[in-house]
């Protein structure tokens, strides 16, 4: 494993393990006009989401990486340099949290800030050789966790997900209306 120098590790907090939870229909008058909970649109996509990361949270651990570091390395390995918003936007993350992770992996030599010079009130990040040196060493590795995924979900399955989430994706793209506008929202 590559190792930056004079960087101390911090080490990652252990996450506890969900416990699947059985939910019991019931006539209550707020239930019954609800669809049911394990058809929530919401929590079926936050499951498979955690369905994912566990597969996939192992290797980056062993690399003293979370999820969200790694989501941020991989977005500026495939552009030059972007600002702390853009790379938000591009990571589905928060703007704040986005600060953190770059200021802790600037700290590793991962990442580095340099002033933007169109614009002194912004700051760009990039990749560093090192950062992208860890990226080539971490890749394989992923790439076995995509492989697993797919051998146990099927590539005709998988393929199939992602062009369904990318149409969902599409069609909710836009604002969602605001509240009062649809049917049964009463004001």
């Amino acid at each position: 494993m590559l190792k930056a120098p004079h960087i101390a590790k911090k080490p990652m907090t252990q996450r506890r393990k969900s416990t699947p939870v059985t939910i019991v229909a019931t006539n209550t008058p707020t239930a019954s006009n609800m669809r049911r909970f394990d058809q929530s649109l919401p929590m079926t996509l936050l499951k498979a989401h955690e369905a994912v990361l566990r597969t996939f949270i192992p290797h980056l651990r062993a690399h003293d990486l979370s999820t969200q570091q790694w989501r941020v390395m991989r977005a500026l390995a495939e552009s030059e340099s972007l600002d702390v918003s853009e790379l938000a936007s591009a990571c589905s993350l928060l703007r704040p949290s986005v600060s953190r992770i770059v200021q802790n992996l600037e700290g590793r030599e991962i990442l580095r800030r340099q002033p933007c010079h169109r614009d002194s009130r912004r700051s760009l990040v990039s990749i560093t050789p090192y950062g992208r040196r860890l990226i080539e060493e971490i890749a394989p590795e992923s790439e076995a966790r995509y492989q697993y995924i797919e051998t146990q979900f099927g590539a005709e399955n998988l393929a199939g997900l992602y062009e369904l989430l990318n149409e969902l994706i599409a069609a909710l793209d836009s604002a969602a209306p605001p509240f009062g506008a649809l049917d049964a929202e009463d004001l």
